[in-house]
């Protein structure tokens, strides 16, 4: 704001009046007198800094008047001075568009509006169309904005605080894998030392074993030799023995000489075992880095039923699991009919397999092989092509009575009665991962895998997830759960679980957090059993006991 007016200055030790003071130099802590005024700019002027507001690009084109003139006009200089447009800063707005309703600058008219039909003055413009309401529309409007913007500036500094979190959890994991590696192979360097320490130590047993007997048999030669050169005197008798003694001594060491020397010399080797060293540089890296967006609730855009009942089956579908392919097609398993159905990239059932036993779970084990758990303590390998074929079995313990199998880090997780029993690829068992300290003892669903995590729907209101040793990893809950049977784990670890009581679809972000629920047209009647997402079609495939039907949920992006 300009500051005019009568003021005394001191210049060379005397007082010198100022009527009207450089509003520039002023507020450089220098008072000069000025002579001119600028309405755009509402400041006072002197020589020296007149003469630079008329050179400067973005003041040039100001209309300066006298100094006398300014101070009546000061007071209302902020109501009539004109805006700088944003397109072009050096240039005023001078024109309104109609036809995109905005006011720009004449560059912005010439070069973009020049075929517009409504452009008129700004005059014009608000004698027509201003009102107060207007104005009064675009306080609340921008009220409203800024106050989202604030929530979004919000979210974001949140979203720094977690991106900072998950950088540390990422380093923590990274340095525990290394550490990992390091250990492990510390332990592999301490068994070839041990293992070599052992087999030094044989070997050298034996060489001085043997340096021992050539010592003895040596002595026993240089006997023979002092012996034979002895000039005492013995009858024929004595002197026979004597030289079959030393002939004998002689044989024996002969003969010690070709064992030892046909033996050759005796040393220790290091194989080292071919698949070490490569496997280990095959491995690019420690893990992927990934960008993701944290899953927001979605909506159902639209929904359909898929006939999946076969000419043959003798019963109602009773669909308890569903595994994709990474071709993107689909196996779904069949508990009231005992087979396997394979169901194309349109979802429409195009095959389907006899397995010897009703199917208790189902899961991928490689591009194009499925594991299908049955009732008759069996797992029966399939190769899935363009139509599904039998590889081989693998016999369990115990678990065919109960749901659920997944298959994660080259082994199968399979529920039982009494927690999961795991198995190598080839059968093995390995060991039994007890759950009754978190109740769900017998009660597993379908099984799913994530990250070498296993994922399971335990009849409760959520989803529990265990470490790769068995240990419970994060439990995922919500009060719009009552018994959980199904459950699916996007790649951005999405969580959706189905309900067979309250007949929702539940969805989990990664952390736990629930986004919301899902309630498909038509449920009435129908119990979900399993769940199976399409990244495909962004569709989510719902399995149901005693249905002939299964129902595929088109979601909102």
């Amino acid at each position: 704001m300009a500051e005019g007016g009568d003021q005394l200055s001191i210049q060379d030790g005397s007082d010198a009046y100022i009527a009207f003071t450089c509003t520039p130099c002023s507020e450089e802590g220098t008072s000069e007198e000025a002579f001119k005024y600028c309405p755009e700019c509402d400041e006072y002027l002197c020589t020296t800094c007149t003469k630079y507001h008329r050179k400067m690009k973005t003041t040039r084109d100001h209309k300066l008047v006298d100094r006398e003139e300014g101070k009546d006009k000061s007071k209302v200089t902020t109501v009539t001075t004109k805006i700088k447009c944003r397109q072009h800063p050096d240039r005023e707005i001078e024109m309104y568009c109609g036809a995109h309703d905005m006011v720009y600058c004449l560059m912005c008219i010439a070069t973009e509006h020049r075929t517009c039909r409504d452009v008129t003055s700004l005059t014009d413009a608000a004698v027509s169309d201003f009102q107060q309401n207007e104005i009064d529309r675009l306080q609340e409007e921008s009220k409203s904005i800024n106050e989202l913007l604030l929530n979004v500036e919000k979210t974001k500094q949140e979203n720094v605080v977690l991106l900072k979190e998950k950088r540390k959890q990422i380093q923590r994991r990274v340095q525990e894998i290394e550490d990992n590696l390091i250990e492990h192979i510390k332990t592999l360097s301490e068994q070839a030392n041990a293992a070599l320490e052992e087999t030094y130590s044989k070997v050298k047993d034996e060489l001085e074993s043997d340096i021992a007997v050539v010592n003895r048999r040596r002595s026993e030669v240089e006997k023979v030799n002092e012996q034979l050169h002895s000039k005492t005197e013995v009858n024929q008798e004595q002197r026979f023995v004597k030289a079959k003694l030393c002939q004998q001594i002689i044989n024996d060491a002969k003969n010690l000489h070709a064992k030892i020397e046909s033996g050759g010399q005796v040393s220790v080797e290091f194989e080292e075992s071919s698949n070490v060293k490569e496997q280990f540089l095959e491995v690019k890296s420690l893990g992927k880095i990934e960008q993701f967006r944290i899953s927001r609730k979605r909506e159902i855009q639209r929904q359909k039923e898929v006939n999946v009942k076969m000419q043959n089956d003798q019963h109602t579908c009773w669909i308890i699991d569903i595994c994709k392919l990474d071709s993107g097609r689909f196996i779904l398993a069949d508990a009231f009919n005992n087979n396997v159905k394979l169901m194309d990239t349109d979802h429409n059932v195009t095959d389907h397999f006899n397995v010897q036993g009703q199917p208790t779970g189902i899961c991928k084990i490689s591009h194009k092989e499925v594991a299908v758990k049955l009732d008759t303590n069996n797992i029966e390998l399939l190769s899935v092509g363009s139509h599904i074929s039998k590889l081989r079995n693998i016999s369990i313990n115990q678990g065919g009575n109960y749901w659920g199998v997944t298959y994660t880090a080259g082994k199968f997780w399979v529920g039982t009665s009494s927690g999961i029993d795991v198995y190598k690829i080839n059968g093995t068992f390995e060991k039994c991962v007890a759950l009754d300290t978190v109740g769900l003892e017998g009660r597993m669903r379908q099984m799913a895998s994530f990250q070498n995590s296993v994922v399971m729907a335990d009849q409760t209101d959520g989803i529990v997830f265990l470490k790769s040793d068995g240990t419970k990893k994060a439990e995922f809950r919500d009060s719009n759960l009552k018994r959980t049977t199904g459950v699916c784990v996007l790649s951005d670890g999405t969580v959706y679980t189905c309900d067979d009581l309250s007949k929702k679809i539940v969805m989990f972000n990664r952390n736990g957090k629930c986004l919301g629920k899902l309630v498909p047209n038509g449920t009435s009647g129908k119990r979900p059993e399993s769940l199976c997402y399409d990244d495909k079609n962004n569709c989510i495939l719902i399995g149901y006991y005693s249905r002939n039907t299964v129902t595929v949920l088109y979601l909102s992006d």
